[in-house]
This record gives C-alpha cells, sequence and structure tokens, in this order.
C-alpha cells in the first residue's frame, strides 16, 4: 500500500457517530416518554399533498434494550421511497443506533468506496443523522394522534 493511500484512508469518527446516537436517544425520550405503548404515530402537514405520517413500532423490548421501527409513507408521493428503519435503543448506554435502513439489513460504520450497493463510506454516520432529522421534525412539526382522547391530533410538546 502506498503512503498516499493510508493517508487517505477513512476513519470512522466514533466520538461524533456516539454523539448523534446520544442526541437520537434523547429525542425518542421526548416523542416517546416511558416508551410504554407498543405503536406511536405522527402526522404533519405537507402543502397541496395528504399529511404525511410517521409510526414507530416497539418490536421487541429487554431489559436494557428495545428495538423500534421506524415507517414514514405518504402515498400521494410514488417518487418518494416509503422510509423504512429498525433503531436499537440502549437505555443503559443511553443511545439510539440505526441497525436497518430501507433494504440494508446491516450498515458498516465503514465501507470500501466504490462498492456494489453504492454506500458511502460513512453510511453508519449518515443514516443516524438521517434519524436525527426524522425525530426533529416530529418534534418540531408532528401531531401526536396516542396522546389526546377520541383519536385526535395534537401537538407534540418538545418539553416532553
Amino acid at each position: 500500500m502506498s503512503p498516499l493511500s493510508r493517508s487517505t484512508r477513512y476513519t470512522v469518527d466514533l466520538q461524533h457517530l456516539q454523539t448523534v446516537c446520544a442526541l437520537n436517544y434523547g429525542r425518542l425520550r421526548r416523542l416517546l416518554p416511558g416508551l410504554s405503548q407498543n405503536h406511536y404515530r405522527f402526522c404533519w402537514e405537507q402543502a397541496e399533498h395528504e399529511p404525511a405520517l410517521m409510526e414507530i413500532e416497539v418490536l421487541e423490548r429487554s431489559p436494557y434494550t428495545d428495538t423500534l421501527r421506524v415507517l414514514q409513507t405518504t402515498t400521494r408521493l410514488p417518487w418518494y421511497p416509503c422510509l423504512d428503519m429498525e433503531v436499537r435503543v440502549y437505555h443503559d448506554a443511553e443511545l439510539a443506533e440505526v441497525l436497518r435502513f430501507q433494504a440494508s439489513r446491516r450498515i458498516p460504520a465503514r465501507n470500501r468506496y466504490p462498492n456494489a450497493a453504492m454506500h458511502s463510506r460513512d453510511e453508519k454516520t449518515q443514516v443516524n443523522e438521517f434519524l436525527a432529522e426524522c425525530l426533529n421534525h416530529c418534534l418540531r412539526e408532528g401531531y401526536a394522534d396516542w396522546l389526546l382522547p377520541v383519536g385526535r391530533p395534537g401537538p407534540v410538546s418538545s418539553t416532553m
């Protein structure tokens, strides 16, 4: 290996990745206080389109971790792929990490580039940052239909 290729090799910024995962844990705690239910739904209005819907389903519970499925579907935007990811919530470490994103079952922290799946070198960091954007959007714009009686939507408070 030449000295040039060694110096340009991608290295994972673990401190940044752990910070993103820690902040995502905090966002999930604000969105899903107590994580007591098995299913949560958040909606928000879109100009000229049907309301967007994000659903979070608890797939698995254990004493120190929970596994969640995050889905977002908007049927009137056929060009927009449905979001589908699995997130592991580590309560003891207070981290939330994306395990699966769309069709990718395993997301390595570092990828060779180029690769057959066309993943970027820092794919794991990028999908966790994308989860952060989704959760921030729900906190800022979302309405939760599970907070209020009779299924009426109510705004998500960022002070939960």
